[in-house]
């Protein structure tokens, strides 16, 4: 049995338990509890307490701020992250384009590295050595004999070189150049001006036989000429595709440079689309002219001779050089354009070209609507007269062409171009901008008068 007594003791000894209450409550607390130290007023009997109370936040309230909070922090977020893009995404993008474009020349470098780990010199050298086999049988030796006018015997005597006879019958000047057979039916190639005013034209073939050529046309605005011999046996070369013939790829130049027959040169094709001055002397026209570039060997004496690939195919006909020796640049009429020339002068015997009659002039800067500054059109200065395709068309003076047809129109020379490539009589559509507003005409082309320079 549990004593009593000692329960009573053991309640007396120990403290009774401080209830704890938090300021403001409105819980009233038992008379005669402490808190911190302090009595608290009982709120029995009758007694309020006389403090203040504070009032609870309401949920609503709570709800709302806390909505609030958090779209704040939500759009500051979202400007965080606009304003970082803006800075970050631009060079990242970069990085990656950037990344892109090494990875193709590193892939290139290494196919190129395998691919020169597999070809022998010998093979390199074989190469070359088929191309020329392919092209030599093609290409001709072109003499010329000249009679000397009253001019230049004057002009002879006037620089204190050897005065020229009086004209007599039968030849006073030799030239030479180069041809190439394009047909089997004896049809050769050349430049214009290695043939012109030619009284006495021979060729000497690949195999030593020296045959008589006639002219049959040549156009003074390309340089190109057709003359036509009479053999049998010959071997016309294959017509390659000049648009296709990409920049840096291998060319070889044949012909009869100094007069040395069956010369051949090797070097890359630099450059297409030239617009160059250098066959001005001859007639031609640089608005008519577009030109490729190569770095080839090329001298006094290669004019008309070929332009090959590495399959041995035509993509061009050595035309001019800068100055009067080869200086490492030298030019070359494509074959698309060669071909085209070559087919009408067999057909007609000369070059019908497209005429529109208008004078026209570069776009200004001002005038320039479009984005690439290369690529620009052509502006109508003036019309050449009231009868004329492009009045009869409804062109006006400061109307800008765009295209011709379906194609974009780069610049004057361009346009002039492609009037000129298309037959008199032919139906073209013109793309115009006048004065901001497009427009969409229909053009018959007339024939290109001999007597305009452009």
């Amino acid at each position: 049995m549990i004593d009593d007594s000692s329960r009573d003791v053991q309640s007396e000894a120990s403290p009774p338990a401080l209830p704890i209450s938090c300021i403001g409550s409105s819980r009233p607390d038992r008379a005669g509890s402490m808190v911190a130290g302090r009595p608290v007023p009982s709120t029995e009997e009758g007694q309020t307490d006389t403090k203040p109370s504070l009032p609870a936040p309401t949920p609503s309230t709570s709800s709302a701020a806390q909505s609030v909070l958090q779209t704040v922090t939500l759009l500051s977020t979202m400007a965080a992250m606009l304003l970082l893009a803006r800075f970050t995404v631009p060079g990242i993008v970069e990085e990656v384009r950037y990344a892109w474009h090494r990875g193709e020349l590193r892939a290139e470098y290494e196919t190129g590295a395998e691919g020169l780990r597999n070809v022998s010199l010998e093979s390199l050298s074989r190469a070359y050595e088929m191309v020329t086999s392919a092209v030599g049988p093609s290409v001709v030796h072109i003499d010329v004999q000249r009679r000397t006018s009253e001019q230049e015997r004057k002009m002879g005597r006037l620089l204190g070189g050897p005065s020229f006879p009086k004209p007599a019958p039968g030849p006073a000047i030799s030239d030479q150049g180069s041809g190439v057979i394009v047909d089997a039916e004896g049809y050769v190639l050349t430049n214009r001006h290695v043939i012109s005013d030619g009284e006495d034209i021979h060729v000497t073939l690949s195999d030593g036989r020296r045959v008589p050529a006639a002219v049959v046309g040549s156009d003074t605005l390309t340089d190109l000429a057709v003359l036509k011999i009479q053999a049998k046996g010959l071997l016309p070369i294959q017509w390659g595709d000049s648009q296709k013939i990409r920049v840096g790829s291998p060319v070889w130049a044949v012909g009869s440079p100094f007069g040395l027959d069956r010369t051949i040169t090797f070097g890359i094709l630099s450059g297409k689309h030239r617009m160059v001055r250098a066959g001005a002397q001859h007639g031609a026209s640089p608005r008519y002219q577009d030109f490729m570039q190569s770095d080839v060997a090329v001298n006094p004496g290669n004019s008309g001779g070929p332009l090959v690939d590495a399959r041995g195919q035509l993509v061009g006909i050595n035309t001019a050089i800068v100055g009067d020796t080869y200086q490492g640049v030298s030019f070359s009429i494509p074959s698309n354009v060669t071909k085209q020339v070559y087919q009408r002068i067999r057909e007609t015997g000369r070059v019908a070209r497209g005429w529109l009659g208008v004078v026209l002039a570069e776009v200004p800067d001002e005038m320039h609507r479009g984005e690439n500054s290369r690529v620009r059109g052509a502006l109508v200065q003036a019309l050449a007269s009231p009868d004329s395709p492009a009045s009869q068309a409804g062109l006006l003076a400061g109307d800008i062409v765009h295209a011709v047809g379906d194609t974009v129109v780069s610049d004057v020379g361009h346009l002039m171009r492609l009037i000129g490539d298309a037959p008199a009589g032919s139906e073209l559509n013109l793309m115009v901008d006048r004065q901001g507003e497009a427009r969409a005409l229909v053009v018959i082309l007339g024939e290109r008068p001999e007597t305009v320079d452009r």
